[in-house]
Parts: C-alpha cells; structure tokens; sequence
C-alpha cells in the first residue's frame, strides 16, 4: 500500500513537472545570451541605481551640512524634525528632477504599438527602463496630496495633462506616454489608469479622459479606453480596453454600463 502511494504521488509530480516545462517552452523567451541583451540587461540595473544614487546626493548634503554647521550649538536637536521635513522635500525634489532628466535625455518615451516582450525589442527595453525611472519616484511623490507637484512631473515624462487636474492619493497612472487627461478632471484615489497590457505581445495604446471627468476610487481604466467631456466612472468600475464612454453620462460597474435616471 505504501509503495503504491509512493509511485502515484511521483507520477502525479511527473505529470506536473512535464506540464509546466511544456508550458514554459510554449511562452516567448524573454532574455538570451547575446551581446545587445546582456548589455542592455547591465543597463536596466545601471541605469536605476546611478540616477537614484545621484538622487540621494542633495539631501545627504543637507543633513551634512547641518552637523558640521549646527550640532555644536546648544539645543540644535530641537531642529532635528525641521531638518528631516526639509531633507525629505530636497530628496522628493532631487528624485523628481532626476528622473525628468534622465528620462528625456535618454529619449526613454515610447509610442504606441505591439511589440514583443524581450530584451531583443528596442521599445519593451526602453519601456522597462522607463518603469524603472519613473514608477517608485511616483509612488514617493503620492506619500503627500499635491496634484500640482503630481501633474508637473507627469507632463515632463510623457503625459498630456490639463489644467487643474485633480490626483487624489494612491492613484496609479502606469504609462504617462500613452495618458491623456483633460482640464478640471478629478482622479479618484487608487484608480488606476494603464496605456499598455501584455496578450502575448506588449501592446500600447492611448487612453484618453475628457474634461470635467470624475472617475472614481479604484476604477481601472483599461489601455485604448477613450472617456469622452462630463463623464462620470463611479467608484471601484473597470473600463474595458477600447471602450468609448459618452459625453455628459455616469457609468458603473465591471465593465462598466450606462446609469440611466
């Protein structure tokens, strides 16, 4: 009886084993061994690292500064949360002009197409390097509420942003390329708005939201969505990929559909 147990549970682990090795055979090979990938392999970890390296500069300055200047003074210590306060705004300053340069010099904003996914692709290649310079500078910058300081870094990366553009908090705007948002439109907080989708190939597309839009508290709108003056999405909604919401109407639900009075 044990043995018989023995020899199913290995053929159960074989058959398993088999599944997944055919499966992975079955999906594009991302990575191989040839000079232009594993160069631009080193520069997806070079690249990052010294731009936030160069990032943490300004700051340690200032704290240093701060030391050799001011530690000998009776009570400087009472400074000490003024000084971390004016330190994390140097580095959130330092991170955001950072990353803008080396984004724009560096020519890192992609357009739209399908591509494949690996490193052999000049555009998936940029795209990840792209992510990797923008993403975490965004989600420092959403630790506080100031779509000013939100919606002047995206359109300095890519974005098409309107006039007083409301970005709540915790909102994700994965692609700024590929974003369109219009004047006096408010996003909801973790709404999530992408211009890109992997369906075997990395496919990029536009997604446009109108003026005077509200989309709500963690609505997904989904690349290729077209959100057209005066809509509504309410909260926790998806937007399908390609769909057109109408002028002057309110929209819920996954997927979304029209709410009628």
């Amino acid at each position: 009886m044990i043995m018989q147990f023995k020899v199913a549970l290995l053929n159960n682990f074989f058959k398993h084993y088999t599944f997944f090795i055919v499966r992975y055979r079955g999906e594009e090979k991302r990575f191989s061994f040839n000079a232009i990938n594993v160069v631009r392999a080193f520069l997806l970890f070079f690249v990052p690292g010294l731009m936030y390296g160069i990032s943490i500069v300004p700051p340690i300055l200032f704290i240093y500064a701060y030391i050799y200047f001011l530690w000998s003074i009776k009570y400087s210590f009472l400074l000490i949360p003024l000084i971390a306060a004016m330190a994390y705004f140097i580095l959130l300053f330092s991170l955001i002009t950072f990353s803008i340069i080396f984004i724009n010099i560096l020519s890192l904003k992609y357009e739209e197409g399908e591509y494949a996914q690996n490193l052999g692709e000049k555009t998936y290649f940029r795209y990840n390097l792209y992510f990797l310079l923008y993403y975490p500078v965004y989600k420092f910058l959403n630790i506080i509420v100031y779509p000013p300081i939100k919606s002047f870094y995206l359109s300095k990366i890519g974005a098409k942003i309107g006039k007083n553009v409301f970005l709540a908090l915790d909102e994700i705007i994965f692609d700024p390329p590929m974003i369109e948002i219009g004047d006096n439109t408010m996003i909801g907080s973790r709404a999530m708005i992408l211009g890109h989708i992997g369906e075997g190939k990395l496919i990029l597309k536009k997604t446009k939201i109108g003026n005077n839009c509200l989309i709500g508290t963690d609505s997904v709108i989904m690349p290729g969505a077209v959100i057209e003056d005066n809509v509504v999405v309410a909260a926790k909604s998806l937007v399908p990929k390609n769909a057109v919401l109408l002028s002057g109407r309110t929209y819920a639900g996954i997927p979304v559909k029209e709410l009628k009075n």
